[in-house]
């Protein structure tokens, strides 16, 4: 069997390239960035580019076409934001090979949180306090009674991208005032209150609807430190917020992967959804490493059409993504009360209990090639903050 997988240079592209390429099965990897990680991988059996799926949409379905073909491909799996773009040309793409992905109206549902925010009241899933920026400018004599503090977040993107926390009414009034939210327009964003307590993740993969498999882990840090990505992580329990997921995923008859961020309210414990990932998580090594292999079953799914659903995945189990930790520890180390303790557990955690997304003994090259496009990054836009290669940043319709 021959896969392609999309996005090479991401850590979620290594890990279903080292998942089904230690079973055996034939892996070719894809990017439009030459120095893409995965590229150099033990388990990539070859690789190709392709032109941006954000500048060059029509170019690069033909890429992928011609490559699907050209490589004899059975299954084709998408891993970031390239995903809307196969979903959106599925009948297409479904001509010539085998894919397990939620049609594009299901994903602009997920992916667009004043969407699924709806369908989560309906199904009375908490969420926090919302607003819509109209709201806010319209009952501008009601911001002092709001409960601060507010985040303004965009109603699609994640890892933290363009969201601001605001700490008072007069700090929001302000922001108000202005005409565009850094450079953009603000129908693009919303207001939400944040709650205060710990994040777990859920992520759970299903077919046509049906229930097959799921993962929950808490963050225990993240980048950026103050709410982003999870760089370190634990596999937990969380039988609400499991069953609130599960409740949403069944409601869009949802099919193939999908993950959902919630915090745990500290004072009442009870869960609540912030965000939806329609795609492939930043923290798929946890649930391999947690005895859940997404990748594995879903292609399985595209080959075999089904699979037994997984009942359950270990808990305690501990995995890292060493670059995003290397990227915030600036930010973690001035933020720590203990820099002691802390710089003894950044440096001295026991590998032994702890698996690495990006980091593998037996195929070290991956982390050396990212290590390259890092500093390639910071070298050309001239920050040590570099943004991606390239993104829509919220703008799927």
């Amino acid at each position: 069997m021959n896969v392609i997988v999309t996005n090479a240079k991401n850590r979620i592209s290594y890990a279903i390239v080292k998942s089904l390429g230690q079973k055996g099965i034939s892996v070719y990897t894809s990017d439009f960035v030459p120095i893409s990680m995965a590229f150099a991988s033990r388990y990539s059996k070859g690789h190709f580019l392709y032109p941006s799926p954000f500048r060059e949409q029509k170019e690069f379905i033909e890429c992928i076409v011609k490559n699907i073909d050209l490589l004899k491909a059975d299954v084709l799996i998408p891993v970031f934001e390239e995903t809307y773009l196969i979903a959106k040309f599925k009948d297409e793409l479904s001509k010539h090979v085998r894919m397990v992905i939620p049609d594009y109206d299901q994903i602009l549902t997920a992916h667009n949180k004043d969407r699924w925010i709806s369908i989560a009241k309906k199904l009375n899933i908490p969420v926090p306090k919302t607003y819509t920026i109209d709201e806010l400018k319209n009952r501008s004599a009601e911001i002092k009674n709001l409960r601060f503090p507010f985040l303004i977040k965009p109603k699609q993107g994640g890892g933290a991208w363009a969201m601001t926390q605001v700490n008072s009414a007069t700090e929001l009034e302000a922001l108000l005032k202005l005409e565009s939210y850094i450079g953009l327009p603000w129908n693009r964003f919303f207001a939400q209150e944040k709650i205060d307590g710990d994040t777990i993740c859920v992520a759970m993969l299903f077919r046509q609807g049906e229930y097959r498999a799921k993962l929950t882990y808490k963050q225990l840090r993240d980048y950026p430190a103050t709410g982003g990505q999870a760089t370190l992580r634990i596999s937990v329990h969380n039988e609400q917020a499991e069953e609130y997921f599960e409740r949403v995923l069944k409601d869009l008859k949802w099919h193939g992967i999908c993950q959902a961020d919630f915090v745990i309210d500290r004072k009442t414990n009870v869960p609540y959804m912030i965000d939806i990932n329609p795609r492939f998580w930043g923290s798929l090594a946890q649930g391999i490493a947690s005895g859940v292999d997404f990748p594995y079953l879903l292609f399985k799914i595209a080959i075999d059409g089904d699979v037994e659903p997984v009942d359950g995945f270990r808990t305690n189990v501990m995995t890292r993504w060493i670059g995003g930790d290397i990227r915030g520890f600036p930010q973690y180390m001035k933020l720590s009360r203990n820099k002691v303790k802390f710089l003894k557990e950044f440096f001295f955690s026991s590998s032994d209990n702890i698996t690495y997304d990006d980091f593998d003994i037996k195929d070290p090259l991956p982390f050396f090639i990212w290590g390259l496009d890092a500093i390639y990054k910071i070298i050309k836009q001239r920050t040590l903050k570099p943004k991606t290669h390239d993104s829509l940043e919220g703008i799927w319709e």
